[in-house]
């Protein structure tokens, strides 16, 4: 029988995690704690101004900014369904999006995390889907948020401006003609707070907290339902499981540059940090030599990264002229999440950086971190060892459980932290949530043996899934070749991974071209990427390159023969670049 579980891993039991609770009053509850609220640093510090609320502040500010808005936007906390009260939030990183995030779930209502790279119609899209009846927004971001919503009936009045510093301001709307964070905490201070009802035994279960927009294994991003209660157990896996390592002690100063608006960030950085009385130093974009200045400036002590940063650090160090320039003497861990590492830059961050532990871990919108590793049994290129309270089981190709080392399948996981399901998407959610709990998570992995701990590692060997992992971000081929397919010359279309060294994959297009269309080859991929890149975010950019074809196989039943595509892609590059990275 095929063992997950190290042999030190801390038991957690589903009865151990209070499921009668608002997750915003479980982040700052003295019962739960590893640290009191009074006895903890400021939360959360702007890595421009250094400046941040201490913890008594945040609350205070989330009790007004939670009253100031309820009667703003005319609702009662009280009555109807939590999806009447779903708030959006569309920013670069800043201090103040966690306190939005506490104050709508505080007033009963749902929190949808919008990613700061998109343009307004797809912004619209995720602001009609959720239903949302507010959006925060922030200088930079403004234009593109009054045109998602406008394009999404979302009244001007609704939309509310977060001061950043740093953030440019944007070219054509007035940012004074909007009410901004710091008016509705005003008048929340002059009303009375909201009435704080007694939560029954379950209703963190079954209540959703975020609705993170996510493609899933396969097609368009759907709304990820995460209850309170996710969150809640993720916190207390994530805190149980670093115990073993972590003295309670200690805390860390941590980088907080990661998008707030992806789940990694969610839980990690704004949830687990400011509940275990740690300092997140925000940032609102990546920019090497910032966050060289900041993590000096701050002393930070753990870095939560994306493979891209780790590359960018381990060649501009290893290129300048000054070393020490890019020394970080205050870091004892690094952690790289939403994509592996490859050996050759695992081996130039260790080399450059010797006292630091590298790590990586695996999760997803559905199922935040599951897998993580453990300082005291790294394995290179493995995600890690499982956390309390997961359960993991792969699955072959025809069904059957793996019950061998080192055997592919799809890597099938079960926990407290699983989200409920897709919002308003029943058939997707049966698609990848089983009866009995189990998440598809459409990754193939393996496990393989420490070899000197003998413990179990998680390796991600493929995907399963149709998903492209963009540095981190999902793109959905089906979402492209929709997109591709509205384009006059487009006949027939599909979208595949290609490898990437700074992104991990990018998207690649295979297109037939309609008869007769008089274009050539050459023009007809210039107009397709022009096409995508001025309708799709970035991370959607055709950066894989456009490739005719003359047809795209698919069944007898119409269904497109993906991983043919796929595996076509890989055995061509083997052919033509065979040192490339697969």
């Amino acid at each position: 029988m095929l063992t997950y579980t190290p042999p030190w891993l801390p038991k957690l039991n589903d009865t151990d995690i209070p499921d009668d609770i608002c997750l915003t009053d479980f982040v700052f509850d003295d019962q739960y704690r590893p640290w009191s609220c009074a006895h903890s640093p400021n939360p959360f510090v702007d890595s421009v101004e250094g400046f941040g609320y201490s913890v008594h502040e945040t609350r205070q500010r989330i009790e007004w900014l939670a009253a100031g808005l309820a009667a703003h936007l005319h609702v009662n906390v009280d009555s109807g369904h939590v999806f009447d009260r779903v708030v959006s939030v569309f920013a670069v990183n800043n201090i103040h999006t966690p306190t939005i995030a506490w104050a709508v779930l505080h007033m009963n209502g749902v929190v949808s995390p919008a990613n700061a790279a998109f343009l307004a119609s797809e912004l619209a899209s995720q602001l009609q889907d959720s239903g949302s009846l507010a959006l925060f927004t922030c200088p930079s971001k403004l234009d593109t948020a009054c045109e998602a919503a406008d394009l999404a009936r979302v009244p001007r009045e609704n939309v509310f401006l977060i001061p950043i510093p740093g953030d440019e301001m944007p070219t054509h709307t007035a940012p004074q003609d909007f009410t901004s964070i710091e008016d509705l905490i005003s008048k929340g201070r002059q009303l009375p707070s909201i009435p704080r009802t007694p939560w029954v035994r379950g209703q963190g279960r079954r209540q959703v907290a975020y609705l993170c927009y996510s493609s899933g294994t396969s097609g368009t991003p759907k709304g990820v339902m995460v209850s309170h209660f996710n969150i809640i157990a993720n916190i207390l896996q994530m805190t149980l499981y670093e115990s073993t390592f972590r003295p309670q002690e200690d805390r860390d100063v941590i980088l907080g540059v990661l998008p707030q608006s992806h789940i990694y960030s969610v839980v990690l950085m704004a949830h687990v940090a400011a509940f275990r009385g740690d300092t997140v130093v925000t940032m609102a974009k990546f920019e090497l030599m910032d966050l060289i200045r900041a993590v000096q400036r701050f002393q930070m002590t753990l870095l939560y990264v994306v493979p891209p940063i780790l590359i960018s650090l381990a060649q501009q160090s290893a290129l300048a002229k000054d070393a020490q320039t890019f020394d970080l003497p205050s870091v004892r861990r690094i952690y790289c999440g939403a994509a592996p590492l490859t050996q050759e830059l695992t081996e130039a961050v260790r080399q450059r950086y010797p006292n630091v532990t590298l790590g990586q871990g695996y999760g997803m919108t559905e199922a935040p971190t599951v897998i993580a590793s453990h300082p005291g049994t790294v394995f290179d290129g493995s995600s890690g060892c499982i956390i309390p309270g997961v359960q993991v089981r792969i699955v072959a190709r025809d069904g059957t459980e793996v019950t061998t080392l080192n055997t592919p399948g799809e890597l099938h996981v079960k926990g407290p932290q699983i989200a409920l399901g897709y919002y308003r998407r029943e058939e997707a959610t049966r698609d990848t949530f089983s009866p009995d709990g189990w998440l598809r998570t459409g990754d193939e992995v393996e496990i393989r043996r420490h070899p000197d701990t003998r413990d179990p590692h998680l390796f991600v060997v493929d995907r399963t899934k149709e998903l492209i992992k963009v540095s981190g971000y999902q793109v959905a081929p089906a979402e492209l070749e929709g997109h591709l397919l509205a384009h006059p010359i487009v006949a027939d279309c599909a979208v595949i991974p290609v490898p990437n060294e700074r992104s991990g994959e990018v998207p690649k297009a295979l297109v037939v071209l309609r008869k007769d269309c008089g274009v050539s080859h050459t023009a007809a991929a210039a107009q397709l990427v022009a096409w995508v890149a001025k309708h799709k975010s970035k991370q959607k950019a055709l950066r894989g390159g456009v490739e005719f074809v003359a047809e795209v196989p698919k069944s007898p039943s119409g269904k497109m023969l993906r991983r043919e595509l796929r595996d076509g892609e890989r055995t061509r590059r083997r052919t033509e670049m065979p040192t490339a990275r697969l």
